[in-house]
C-alpha cells in the first residue's frame, strides 16, 4: 500500500478589516466624482473659450496650454486612482 503524501497546505487568504475596506470605498467614491467634475468644469471651460486649441498654441498661449493641462493630468489622475482604490475594496482574492 502506498501511503498518501502531505502536500504543503495552502495558506488560507485573509480578510482586510471592514474599517479598511469601507475607508478605500468611500476615498473611491469622492475621487471618482473628483476626477469627473473636473473633466466637466474643463469641458465647460474650453466650451466657452472662443479659440481653438491651434489658435492657442499659434498665439503663444502656453501658460493657459499648461493650466488647463495640469487640471487634466490632475482630474485624471484623480479618476484612475479612485477606480483602483474601488476595485480594491470590492475585489476579494478567494472569490
Amino acid at each position: 500500500m502506498s501511503k498518501r503524501k502531505s502536500r504543503s497546505p495552502t495558506p488560507k487568504p485573509k480578510r482586510r478589516p471592514r474599517g479598511e475596506i469601507d475607508r478605500n470605498y468611500f476615498f473611491a467614491d469622492v475621487l471618482i466624482k473628483t476626477g469627473a467634475a473636473v473633466g466637466v468644469a474643463l469641458g465647460a471651460i474650453a466650451l466657452y473659450t472662443p479659440f481653438t486649441l491651434r489658435g492657442a498654441i499659434e498665439d503663444g498661449m502656453y501658460d493657459y496650454l499648461a493650466v488647463m493641462g495640469m487640471f487634466g493630468v490632475i482630474g485624471m489622475a484623480a479618476y484612475l486612482f479612485g477606480r483602483h482604490l474601488r476595485r480594491e475594496a470590492t475585489h476579494w482574492d478567494f472569490d
